[in-house]
């Protein structure tokens, strides 16, 4: 209901994982009955909002009888990506206030998942920046429902 009511993703919710790329998908794994649906959030507003560093997917997740969004960063993972990470991460802030204000009120997790070798390390000033923004480490894989539990 959450995308169905935010006019600039609106008609962009697919079932499952369907949103995710065919080798995105492959990337994440949750219990199917817990998927709500996906957006494919960069596609969406890619015409409207065209030189914006976008972020890529929203996933809905139950957990616990409501629904959680796991936002969905696929991006390389060295030191030098952090910055753009980070600036994907305050685009998306500033997106959910100002233009998904219902979306905006689900609980929620940020998630990078590595499209190669994560190249800093858990206790590098890197990933202090990133959780400072709430964002977890680089993952090669993600399962949303230990994501959730973070």
């Amino acid at each position: 209901q959450a995308v169905n009511r935010t006019p600039s993703v609106q008609g962009h919710l697919k079932p499952g994982v369907k949103a995710l790329s065919r080798v995105d998908r492959r990337r994440v794994a949750c219990d199917g009955r817990r998927l709500r649906g996906s957006v494919d959030i960069d596609a969406a507003l890619r015409v409207s909002l065209p030189n914006d560093a976008r972020w890529d997917y929203a996933v809905g997740v139950q957990k616990g009888g409501n629904d959680h969004v796991v936002w969905i960063e696929v991006h390389p993972a060295s030191s030098h990506h952090v910055d753009e990470v980070l600036s994907k991460a305050r685009w998306l802030l500033r997106w959910l206030a100002a233009s998904a204000p219902v979306i905006n009120g689900l609980p929620r997790r940020f998630c990078w998942i590595a499209t190669g070798t994560v190249s800093f390390s858990r206790g590098s000033p890197q990933a202090r920046r990133l959780a400072g923004m709430g964002l977890r480490f680089p993952v090669k894989h993600a399962d949303l429902e230990e994501v959730l539990c973070d």
